[in-house]
């Protein structure tokens, strides 16, 4: 049973919070209020529910920072056709300091800070708190020692979830920001309301300081007592620590003091020393064995929809939502689904109401797995619904994301319902676990068997136990390890919001994101009979695009076939024949075909679906074409040309194109035959955003952009 409901009590306890002047919100409470809240262990329990419920609003965790805050990769990916700038979407690195949804992220994002600021000061300060030290027995070189180990309680397994949710508000600051305003004073402890701008480092370097402290004072998840995945463990600090300290020790968007135009990535000279931390922090998860990748991947994913948390297995610590009241996981992600309310009739889809399914993957994504990858044809979504239970082919520059889908609850929504899924969210996975101990311990050490072992572990469950080893080229030096480890996060944390993140951390987003424009860019050329720069795509990701995108796809309605990759069995589907490459309109009929191949699968008509008279009842082959050549203009459309305005662009003239190299729009030459040197000019990705000019303006100039905003 979920247990987050537990967390609904929290949003009363929001008049508790405090936040910093330039954020524009309510002073505290009063020091009676305060008192009694912090007297006893049920009290404070329900005061802690208030800093859980700043990480389930949709404005942090529960939606925009996974949404409109997931910048474009090879990856994740939302297509743009605009030609201009519009100032407020940073998913194509095209944002103002004006810009309203950036100033709303920042004062969401300071406002869980100041929250968890004032529960961490007022449970120190209470009259109940006590860190203290216990004797425990443990077998040693000598025998039965005894050693003095922190005595964990109620109230510091509270204080330990309190702070890591401050650690993080904080990250996702540091990703978005870089240098950013910090301080772990609530606002009535100082009398300084503008925290002044801190070095990121040293911003990591007290959050990781806090984290180790407040770790050895909080439960493990093995404790029953937790009620872990769906509360903040020690493994689950540990982990953050482990993130917190890889995001510190890679690379970032920085600037040279004082020069507000001009930027550059780099990484701090002691690089290393995070890299020990995370590995360190990492490898404490492993050794206390409470996880394993046991579950199939998909199940993950589908039990969180039907709100099945599982202790011991691959969510370390998922974000508890509540059904109703928060969560938009399931409804921004899956295929979407239209529901038309006005109307008695309840078609196939109806019960799960509305999905909007705007989370998307670029389209060549799902050609780049390898075989037998079970995380393909589970997360890579191809079709829709339309109103009447109709699935539809997406066959455009993006598709779906069906990790997550509210079509995946056995229950079923409302007809009527939206958003507010209560679907949960594992916000930090033993995967990513394995995977942060690996990258670590080869940026120390190269290649270990530890190391690949860990890689390993994720694969056997990615290919279901067959064939999951590492070829000898992948672990044969320390380059070609990191690039093994990066791929498999890539096919692992889809939705996640991790991709843009790891590349920057590797210094590889430039490249990245210049290769996924010039790959959408040379197959729209191709479609309009001259690909100038497909050798150069194909060789880089070593993948034939010209013998896997498909101009037209081939499908038909059928029956729900019990495939495991679409749980939904009450929907009827789309059969795709050539979903993973080219190939030709079958000649048979349907079941003709079906009975060939030796497929158990029935198909339908549209009739059959839908039940309306007036619906099509032929069963047959249906074509979905895409088109990203625009014939009129002679040039890829809008969405392969503006989709990464704000880094890469191109033109309505073939083969100019633009970057944005310190702020400035400049030419930039793509010599297909010099693929190195044209990377080597790549400008930095200028994925930091501005601070925002209300926040500018309360801080009385003390806060200043740089990065040409």
């Amino acid at each position: 049973m979920k247990i987050n409901k537990i967390f609904i009590g929290g949003l009363a306890m929001l008049t508790l919070t405090a936040c910093n002047d330039y954020l524009d919100v309510e002073p505290a409470t009063n020091a009676a209020t305060v008192d009694f809240v912090f007297s006893t262990e049920a009290e404070t329990n329900t005061a802690l529910n208030g800093v859980y419920a700043k990480i389930l609003t949709d404005a942090t965790f529960g939606n925009d920072l996974y949404n409109t805050f997931m910048l474009n990769s090879d990856v994740d990916f939302s297509a743009n056709a605009n030609e201009t700038a519009q100032g407020n979407q940073p998913r194509r690195f095209d944002v103002r300091s004006d810009a309203s949804n950036v100033e709303k992220l920042w004062n969401n994002l300071y406002s869980g800070v100041e929250t968890a600021n004032e529960f961490i000061y007022n449970l120190k300060n209470s009259d109940i708190y006590e860190e203290g030290t216990e004797i425990e027995s443990v077998v040693g070189d000598n025998g039965i020692e005894n050693k003095e180990v922190p005595a964990v309680t109620n109230l510091t397994q509270m204080m330990g979830e309190a702070k890591v949710m401050r650690a993080m508000f904080y990250h996702e600051l540091l990703s978005y920001w870089g240098d950013i305003p910090f301080t772990l004073e609530a606002t009535f402890e100082t009398d300084n309301l503008v925290p002044p701008i801190t070095n990121r480092q040293e911003v990591s370097d007290a959050l990781i300081k806090d984290l180790q402290e407040a770790a050895e004072y909080m439960k493990s998840d093995q404790d029953a007592t937790l009620n872990a995945p769906e509360r903040i463990s020690k493994e689950a600090a540990y982990a953050m620590i482990a993130r917190l300290a890889l995001q510190a020790g890679g690379y970032s968007l920085n600037h040279a003091e004082g020069n507000t135009t001009q930027y550059y990535m780099s990484r701090p000279s002691d690089y290393q020393k995070y890299y020990r931390i995370a590995r360190e922090y990492a490898k404490k998860v492993i050794d206390a064995g409470g996880h394993a990748l046991t579950k199939d991947y998909r199940d993950v994913f589908i039990d969180e929809c039907n709100f099945i948390p599982t202790p011991g297995d691959d969510p370390i610590f998922e974000i508890p939502f509540a059904q109703g009241s928060t969560s938009c996981w399931g409804y921004a992600q899956g295929p979407s689904s239209g529901i038309d309310t006005s109307v008695e009739t309840d078609y196939s889809n109806a019960q799960w109401g509305t999905t909007k399914g705007g989370v998307l993957l670029s389209y060549f994504y799902r050609l780049q797995f390898e075989e037998g990858d079970l995380r393909r044809d589970y997360t890579c979504g191809q079709w829709y619904y339309g109103n009447q239970g109709q699935p539809t082919m997406r066959y455009d520059y993006a598709m779906h994301n069906n990790k997550w889908s509210k079509l995946w609850n056995t229950g079923g929504f409302a007809k009527t319902s939206t958003s507010a899924t209560g679907i949960n969210f594992a916000y930090i996975r033993y995967a990513d676990v394995l995977l942060m101990f690996a990258e670590a311990d080869n940026e120390l050490n190269g290649p270990t068997a530890d190391a690949i072992d860990a890689v390993e572990q994720v694969r056997n469950r990615a290919f279901g136990g067959v064939n999951y080893q590492l070829t000898a080229d992948a672990t044969s030096s320390k380059e070609n390890f990191l690039k093994a480890i990066l791929k498999e996060r890539k096919f692992e944390f889809a939705g996640e919001n991790m991709r843009w993140k790891d590349l920057v951390r590797n210094n590889m987003y430039a490249e990245t994101l210049f290769y996924t424009f010039l790959t959408f860019y040379t197959v729209a050329e191709d479609m309009g009979g001259n690909a100038n720069y497909m050798d150069m795509v194909e060789e880089h990701d070593g993948i034939e695009y010209s013998q896997k995108y498909s101009t037209d796809v081939f499908w038909t309605y059928t029956k729900n076939y019990n495939d495991p990759n679409f749980p939904n069995k009450s929907l009827y589907t789309a059969y795709v024949v050539n979903p993973y490459g080219q190939g030709e309109k079958p000649s048979a009929a349907p079941a003709a075909y079906f009975t060939a191949q030796g497929l158990d699968i029935t198909p339908v008509s549209l009739k059959d679906i839908t039940g309306l008279e007036s619906s099509s009842t032929t069963i047959g082959w249906n074509t979905a074409s895409i088109a990203w050549w625009d014939d009129n203009v002679g040039v890829p459309k809008g969405q392969v040309l503006y989709s990464l305005y704000g880094f890469i662009r191109g033109s309505e003239t073939a083969g100019v194109f633009y970057v944005v190299n310190n702020g400035a729009t400049v030419n930039f030459t793509v010599d297909a035959d010099n693929p190195d040197a044209t990377v080597r000019n790549l400008p930095a990705v200028r994925y930091l955003m501005p601070i925002p000019e209300e926040a500018i303006a309360r801080s009385g100039g003390a806060y200043k952009n740089y990065y040409a905003y």
